[in-house]
């Protein structure tokens, strides 16, 4: 644990660690805020209209910045791809602030959603350039994930401090004021530590029908990669539908007051997960063997939930499954640190979170109209065929042969001197 703990604080993980959680959270914040502001100017119906377009084009997009960060360099790309954030987000504040009409409002956000960097994806391709022992790399990703986690919690409760405090237009305009920030000093960090190289790297050889697959399709024409997404894409599913599940059941039965325990019930899951995860052994498994049984695990509690009318008994088996979350996500991350090529493996990053972005708005949308029509046990039924469906992957995912170990690519530009010895030390 003490190694754990040198690792996660010397520079530059420690920082980056903070810098990232910041970003998160704020990113979290941001929609919540702007939800709120549009409801007070415009109403629901079109805040719901500009919310939902925003999460369905960030979660087919993210993949898209990230194969432009693969192919034009971080380094050429980020800056460019940071000043068009700021400047639209920037703009539809005081589009907010100004009412202009609501649709100018819907296209900045949804372009500034197109241009934002994806910060995340390209600082976990970047953790294995910092730390070059197994075990190490192990606990920055598992302290990245716990910190990602506690910012789905932190997210909604600074949201409402600042919507109480400020009122809904004031603390959208704080909190895309506060991502400004963060946006700049992640692009003042990556070009201070030296954390991506100056322009993209060489591409493995590839002939014919490979080289045409990894030009349209990217880390998707690597099955391994595909294979990687298939708990994520049932991890989406559930969360799709608890989220609409969840508020609807307990307004039906009158019980509004549980709606923000149960929410956030598998988020404080994925927190004591991450926690163990990174406490015990797991490395004394294979990861894939380990992949199987978290997605098992995950899947498991949630083949219950129709008998789970009882809030306490709903709120338990969502806990339940909330203690594998974050373990799948940090293995994920480390499987696709150990399969995707250095060529793609920004995107590949990208897609871990977009795969559960994708499968979450579909199935929000069926369980939303199952919802309005008063149809929860059916909806319970489609959500349990979900969770079954993850334990039947979790049972006949084939585990692939090892990947060859390879050597870290190096950057361009050599490190600092100070942050070359922290990582030699961190890998000793």
């Amino acid at each position: 644990m003490t190694k754990i703990l040198a690792v996660l604080g010397r520079r530059p993980v420690g920082p980056l660690l903070a810098l990232a959680f910041t970003a998160r959270t704020t990113a979290a914040v941001l929609p919540i805020a702007l939800l709120l502001a549009l409801a007070d100017r415009y109403g629901y119906a079109r805040a719901a209209l500009v919310g939902g377009s925003t999460t369905l084009v960030l979660a087919l997009m993210v993949p898209l910045r990230g194969r432009l960060l693969d192919r034009a360099g971080h380094r050429h790309a980020l800056p460019v791809m940071g000043a068009c954030a700021m400047i639209l987000t920037a703009t539809a504040a005081i589009s907010v602030a100004t009412r202009w009409p609501w649709w100018t409002t819907l296209l900045l956000v949804l372009a500034a959603n197109m241009s934002s960097p994806p910060l995340n994806a390209a600082l976990r391709s970047s953790w294995r350039r910092l730390v070059t022992s197994p075990q190490d790399l192990k606990a920055v990703h598992s302290a990245d994930s716990i910190l990602e986690e506690a910012g789905f919690v932190a997210a909604p409760l600074t949201a409402g401090a600042l919507i109480a405090f400020l009122g809904p237009v004031t603390a959208y305009e704080t909190a895309a004021a506060i991502f400004l920030l963060v946006i700049a000093l992640y692009l003042t960090a990556a070009r201070t530590y030296g954390l991506t190289p100056t322009k993209a790297p060489t591409a493995p050889v590839r002939t014919g029908t490979a080289q045409r697959a990894h030009r349209w399709m990217g880390p998707l024409a690597q099955p391994r990669i595909v294979m990687i997404m298939l708990p994520l894409l049932v991890m989406g599913c559930l969360f799709g539908g608890m989220g609409i599940y969840v508020p609807a059941y307990s307004q039906h039965e009158h019980t509004t007051a549980l709606i923000g325990p149960l929410l956030a019930a598998t988020s404080a899951g994925g927190v004591i997960g991450g926690f163990l995860y990174a406490a015990l052994p797991t490395h004394r498994l294979p990861l894939w063997t380990l992949y199987r049984l978290l997605t098992a695990g995950f899947a498991l509690p949630a083949c219950f939930l129709l008998l789970a009318r009882p809030p306490w008994a709903l709120g338990a088996l969502l806990l339940l499954s909330g203690l594998f979350v974050t373990p799948l996500f940090i293995s994920a991350f480390l499987l696709v640190d150990a399969h995707a090529t250095d060529d793609v493996r920004t995107e590949a990053n990208t897609w871990i979170g977009a795969s559960t972005d994708v499968s979450n708005g579909i199935t929000a949308t069926v369980i939303g109209a199952l919802a309005a029509q008063q149809h929860f046990t059916t909806a319970l039924t489609v959500l349990t065929g979900c969770a079954a469906f993850g334990l039947l992957a979790a049972a006949l995912l084939p585990t692939p042969k090892p990947a060859a170990t390879t050597t870290p690519p190096a950057t361009d530009a050599p490190a600092p001197a100070a942050q070359t010895s922290e990582v030699q030390a961190g890998s000793t």
